[in-house]
């Protein structure tokens, strides 16, 4: 897994020096996980928690009909998924971290002075290498349960801002809304709805 994230971060590297520009991003997902077949326990319930989210990754400008206000984002994300639901004599907690591509289309829609807005749309496509479930004093291995592994698809829509610091630095900052969709075996329907909040930094970058 190592070895993948190593590739993968080269790959997003090495590419982004002829692209437009290229970005990180650190935040928080807001998580609440929902699945089908719930106990009487889990149904009085909401399962959501916090987790932490990281993002690097470029920008293209992405040329149709002549509409320069349209950008391609490619990027490798690293998301924590976490969700815990307690009563008086029960506690059920899930602690998981997928690793995913992510790729949106951004369409920028305000401009005033040093202050930009755009409107995205876009898929995450990722896995689980690490998860857990606790219930009570009992723990569960969810990297390789069938309804947690294999490929997870999340559409988005988001806004995302950046803010002109300097000839090629920005500060930026977004929010993404997001359902996870697992691909595959998955009879309990486990999905997650998350909204995520990330700031980080934008460079725009020479072509060669």
């Amino acid at each position: 897994m190592k070895k993948i994230t190593l590739y993968l971060l080269f790959f997003l590297i090495s590419y982004s020096i002829h692209s437009q520009g290229v970005f990180f991003n650190l935040g928080k997902n807001f998580s609440t996980f929902s699945y089908k077949n719930r106990s009487e326990f889990l149904e009085k319930l909401k399962i959501n928690g916090v987790g932490d989210a990281y993002e690097i990754g470029y920008t293209n400008v992405l040329k149709y009909k002549n509409l320069k206000d349209l950008k391609y984002t490619g990027s490798l994300t690293i998301n924590d998924f976490n969700a815990t639901a307690e009563s008086a004599l029960s506690k059920i907690e899930y602690k998981t971290t997928y690793l995913g591509i992510q790729s949106t289309v951004d369409y920028q829609f305000y401009e005033s002075f040093y202050f930009f807005l755009s409107a995205r749309a876009g898929l995450n496509f990722s896995t689980i290498i690490r998860g857990k479930q606790m219930v009570n004093d009992g723990a569960y291995d969810l990297v390789k349960n069938k309804e947690f592994s294999g490929l997870v698809v999340q559409p988005l829509v988001g806004i995302y801002a950046k803010y002109y610091l300097s000839k090629n630095g920005y500060l930026s900052a977004g929010l993404n809304l997001s359902k996870s969709l697992k691909l595959g075996n998955n009879a309990d329907n486990v999905s997650i709805n998350n909204t995520q909040i990330l700031f980080g930094g934008y460079f725009d970058l020479i072509k060669r």
